[in-house]
């Protein structure tokens, strides 16, 4: 891939984006790209944290597993999305895991690169500062949700969210461009595969949601945004 390619993905990254377009090439030239298959894992929760990820092609689920074996998935990235941010500042062992939804093309920064260009761009830091505060507002919003939501309401936000990234509009709605199983779906909202069965059939009925194969349209997305409210 071309230098080029590099340097427009950084630019993506809030983190990097009050740097100079000279030190984002820089950046980019020490870049790498990885490919993962469907469902290979990126990495674990507790491993160590050196790198940031930026999704080239793909989706990516990032997520915390649970020792009773249900995952909680706390977003899905699609292309231009990053993950693995704080390891750039604190170096600590990563906090979540991550894994491939589909066959996924990664760019990664290694920490070591970040913090020899970032120690002379003092200004960068409002920037990084802005990006943690924007983390902590999705954290409060996700224990809003689980707080007040019932499942339903749960499901339909997370459609809706995922559209906003990964919708394809059509005449009859939006196409929801990824393949997801029930239980994925699941572990998104922290509940059971039966509950999202159950509300997904009652969704279907309707007339709020269909079916293609393992991708859904979201036939009525303002009756999904009441379903929410």
């Amino acid at each position: 891939m071309a230098i080029a390619t590099e340097v427009d993905l950084l630019q993506r990254v809030p983190l990097l984006a009050a740097l100079t377009d000279a030190d984002r090439e820089v950046l980019a030239r020490s870049a790498s790209r990885r490919r993962y298959r469907r469902g290979e894992i990126i990495f674990q929760k507790d491993d160590p944290g050196n790198s940031l990820f930026i999704v080239a092609r793909g989706n990516v689920r990032i997520y915390v597993p649970s020792a009773q074996g249900a995952d909680l998935t706390l977003a899905v990235l699609g292309p231009g999305n990053f993950f693995g941010d704080l390891a750039l500042l604190d170096g600590r062992p990563r906090s979540a895991s991550a894994a491939a939804l589909s066959d996924t093309n990664v760019v990664i920064l290694e920490r070591s690169d970040f913090v020899a260009v970032i120690q002379t761009r003092p200004k960068a830091v409002m920037s990084i500062l802005a990006v943690i505060v924007s983390r902590l507002r999705e954290t409060d919003e996700m224990a809003s949700d689980l707080a007040f939501l019932d499942v339903g309401g749960r499901l339909a936000k997370k459609l809706l969210d995922l559209a906003a990234t990964n919708g394809v509009r059509r005449s009859d709605g939006l196409l929801l461009d990824m393949a997801l199983t029930q239980e994925e779906l699941a572990n998104m909202i922290g509940v059971t595969r039966e509950s999202v069965n159950r509300n997904l059939s009652l969704f279907r009925r309707i007339g709020l949601v269909a079916k293609e194969g393992r991708r859904f349209v979201l036939r009525d997305p303002e009756g999904l945004r009441r379903r929410c409210e």
